[in-house]
């Protein structure tokens, strides 16, 4: 009987990890589609190996795949997990919102400093890449939200749109955690339009840390993270951008905007009520354009 032989991941080809329908499904964090891609591409690799792998039950790679586990993965460990086992190069690690091992591991062979992120300043992305440079302060943004129980995906990947093209054609500066809807929009953007700036999207870790210097936060999907990052926002007295359509966290930020008008005050009554009613893309992008182009104030950018 002739003995299978191992797989070995490191002989991936990187044209792999760049096949658009690998880096969208990265993006998402859908292990099982990732999961059903890879033993597509890859006949000589099995489920069990895949298992072995990835520190997982071959059972769990079979309910994976056959979709009758939940696709999305949002703990960083198992996610931690697959990239390691799989071999990931850093721009696929990138995508799933982990931190590049390999340039993490020149910087501190090298001995080159590794830059320090303060609670109180955390990192953000100028967008409007194309865009002639401003002299004026960006307005500062914080993206929240994701996918998952309550939400519209058909209603996310719109707002995911609408926002890409919103940046694309401002300056703004952008934090959003390490996984979510943020790095969904920086994956659009980097698949889409290709800025030869945007060449990785580096997630903010803390929810406070996400939305403590924004002008304002917008809000798409989202479930109990989101929920929290809500609640800071409004103890912080930011301005919120809920795109309701998409359900979850930013239907219920709508909910409470409109029971508690000191929550949107700062915002006319007939532009809230549109970003209510309005669902195609062209009216959310102008009635966001608006909004955006509302005096944030000092609160937000002391």
């Amino acid at each position: 009987m002739t003995r299978r032989k191992t797989f070995d991941p490191a002989a991936v080809p990187a044209s792999f990890w760049r096949r658009d329908d690998v880096r969208v499904t990265l993006a998402r964090r859908e292990a099982g589609r990732l999961f059903a891609l890879y033993l597509e591409a890859h006949q000589d690799c099995t489920q069990t190996q895949l298992a072995l792998l990835t520190e997982h039950d071959r059972s769990d790679i079979s309910n994976f795949v056959r979709g009758t586990r939940s696709p999305r993965v949002g703990d960083i460990d198992v996610l931690g997990r697959i990239a390691d086992g799989l071999a990931m190069p850093d721009e696929a690690r990138v995508l799933l919102g982990l931190a590049p091992a390999e340039a993490t591991m020149s910087s501190i062979c090298s001995g080159l400093p590794v830059q320090d992120v303060h609670a109180d300043a955390p990192r953000s992305m100028v967008t409007g890449w194309y865009r002639p440079t401003s002299p004026a302060r960006p307005l500062r943004l914080a993206l929240c939200g994701s996918r998952g129980v309550g939400v519209d995906d058909a209603a996310v990947d719109t707002a995911i749109s609408v926002v890409s093209r919103l940046l694309m054609n401002r300056q703004c500066e952008v934090d959003h955690g390490p996984i979510g809807v943020g790095m969904e929009i920086m994956t659009y953007i980097a698949d889409h339009y290709r800025p030869p700036a945007l060449l990785a999207a580096v997630g903010v870790f803390g929810r406070a840390n996400v939305v403590r210097n924004a002008d304002f936060v917008l809000i798409i999907g989202g479930g109990h993270g989101t929920l929290d990052e809500v609640d800071l926002a409004i103890s912080m007295g930011k301005r919120l951008i809920p795109f309701p359509h998409t359900g979850g966290a930013a239907r219920h930020a709508y909910d409470r905007m409109s029971r508690d008008v000191n929550f949107r005050s700062w915002l006319p009554d007939e532009v809230f009520t549109a970003l209510g009613n309005d669902e195609h893309a062209d009216d959310i992008t102008e009635i966001v354009e608006q909004i955006l182009s509302t005096d944030p104030g000092s609160p937000a950018r002391e």
